[in-house]
């Protein structure tokens, strides 16, 4: 009888372990995880908030400013720098859906004196985003980490560095993907002209009079 209430008492227990841990994975675990997806997160701001950015690279200074054909209609991209010229709508979104939703691996500190080993004293290139509350944001990218699968960056770096070079410094590993966004030709930022065709209707072979 004793081994029998035993045997219920150990049934009642793993019951209410299993609840426990269904509990855990439907209600706790899920927002743990979206709490650490938030925190790796590079910007808080969804893509479809910028109005302007700006790509600076050592070769060139890019621009681009969201127009739109009416108040709260669609719209589109155009360059203003160097040309004013129609953007390639890919190259932009590529870019702007890496800044609205890329995610950092991890963040290492490091001190002022320590930026010119990742790059950071003088980046790969710079971008700098325009929201539609006036907000700006600003990301660095620097070297390529040892693995080949990251940048090291600075998300919104102050403006000038204090010149304490032991001062601390959060650095972001990035995505790759960065690199192809921000390194491209001037002519891949502008958009692609359709071939035009000639619409003009071909000429009726002539019958000679044989085929008469």
């Amino acid at each position: 009888m004793k081994l029998q209430k035993n045997t219920l008492v150990l049934i009642a227990v793993a019951l209410s372990l299993a609840g426990f841990v269904s509990l855990f994975e439907i209600q706790v675990a899920p927002k743990q995880e979206a709490a650490k997806e938030e925190k790796q997160r590079i910007f808080a701001f969804k893509p479809d908030r910028i109005q302007y950015f700006t790509v600076k690279t050592p070769e060139n200074i890019l621009t681009f400013e969201r127009v739109y054909v009416k108040k709260g209609g669609q719209s589109s991209w155009e360059m203003k720098v160097p040309v004013q010229v129609a953007a390639n709508q890919a190259s932009v979104d590529f870019l702007l859906d890496r800044l609205g939703t890329g995610k950092s691996d991890r963040t290492i500190d490091i001190t002022v004196a320590q930026l010119p080993e990742f790059g950071l004293d003088q980046p790969q290139a710079t971008v700098t985003v325009r929201l539609d509350n006036q907000e700006t944001h600003r990301l660095v990218l620097g070297k390529t980490d040892f693995s080949g699968r990251f940048l090291y960056a600075q998300a919104n770096p102050p403006e000038s560095p204090s010149q304490n070079s032991s001062q601390s410094l959060p650095v972001l590993l990035v995505p790759f993907d960065f690199k192809n966004a921000t390194q491209r030709p001037l002519s891949e930022w502008k958009k692609t002209e359709e071939p035009k065709t000639d619409k003009k209707p071909k000429p009726s072979p002539t019958l000679s009079p044989n085929n008469q």
